[in-house]
């Protein structure tokens, strides 16, 4: 078994955040990392208790109260990250939809995730040589130096077995008896479950998971309006071209899959993102912000701002100017 030498409990931390800007900075190791609320008038609570176990090996678990939330992140490569989401409703990864029996395994990919309902995502991050030296001996299906990205449908019990294990991982660092022993157990645990799961799929070859026309329809768009968000005049029409599709495809594969129309979810993206701005009161002016954001026109702006999030970009500087 992977045995996990962390005499010193590197480092640990819990942090409790109130906005979703604040939360996606909390993914410590990530090459870079953003998450837009989905939802208006929802007040957002997310904890995420993050190990750093060794130097090679870092273990995560988040939990986001706050439904319709969108993760966009980039895994660096010359790491390698496992993530087990627990969920009421199956989270879309890069196209594809998750459920709590799918384990997402990748290096140096990009990372775009989209949840319906609150969820529990554990996360384990390693160093690419660890996961080579350590965790699978199989080095012709995954590349030492080149990007890979795997979904594995993995068993029930195996499944159980790791989110029982980081369960207790972090109630060992909470706990004031022996915490540093019982933590070096329960972090072998969980690096023992993820060395199983790896060779049970390549056993039964259970590493690729497909994608429906409309979630790549879906994961397409999302991808060519991120690259033209500051372009105010970008819009469906645009994602209609591109993709070569009708305007009544586009509509109904992003309601099938979002539930908001792709009018909304690109509004509400922008809105994210010069909320974002508002929030760090090093980054400038009002009017700023909504021309980063792809808002050329102030009053709209303002408008859908206060529609959107229940109070006027102004009060949201304010607020954070006086905290």
């Amino acid at each position: 078994m992977t045995s996990l030498q962390s005499p010193h409990n590197l480092e640990y931390s819990v942090s409790e955040s109130a906005h979703v800007s604040e939360h996606a900075a909390t993914f410590r190791g990530w090459a870079d990392n953003k998450m837009h609320q989905l939802a208006k008038y929802s007040p957002f609570k997310g904890v995420m208790r993050d190990h750093q176990a060794t130097s090679n090996v870092r273990f995560s678990s988040e939990r986001v109260e706050t439904p319709a939330l969108e993760q966009i992140g980039q895994i660096p490569l010359d790491k390698v990250v496992f993530a087990q989401g627990v969920s009421q409703e199956e989270v879309l990864v890069n196209g594809r939809f998750v459920g709590p029996d799918t384990i997402y395994v990748a290096s140096g990919k990009s990372l775009h995730a989209v949840t319906k309902s609150a969820v529990l995502t554990n996360w384990l991050m390693v160093d690419k040589d660890f996961f080579f030296e350590t965790l699978t001996p199989e080095r012709s299906v995954f590349s030492e130096e080149l990007p890979f990205e795997f979904f594995i449908r993995a068993g029930e019990s195996q499944c159980f077995a790791l989110e029982s294990a980081f369960e207790e991982h972090f109630e060992s660092l909470n706990s004031t008896t022996s915490p540093s022993t019982n933590t070096q157990l329960s972090g072998t645990r969980i690096l023992g479950c993820a060395n199983a799961i790896l060779m049970f799929a390549l056993e039964s070859e259970r590493l690729r998971l497909g994608s429906s026309t409309r979630t790549y329809i879906v994961e397409r768009s999302c991808q060519l309006f991120l690259e033209n968000v500051q372009n105010e005049d970008f819009g469906v029409l645009d994602l209609c071209n591109h993709l070569r599709v009708s305007r009544r495809t586009l509509q109904y594969s992003f309601e099938t899959i979002l539930g908001l129309s792709p009018i909304a979810y690109m509004r509400s993206v922008r809105l994210n993102i010069a909320r974002r701005s508002l929030l760090d009161v090093s980054l400038g002016k009002i009017q700023e912000a909504a021309l980063d954001a792809g808002f050329n026109h102030l009053g709209r702006f303002s408008k859908y701002y206060s529609d959107f999030y229940g109070e006027l970009p102004s009060e949201t500087v304010n607020r954070a100017l006086n905290a």
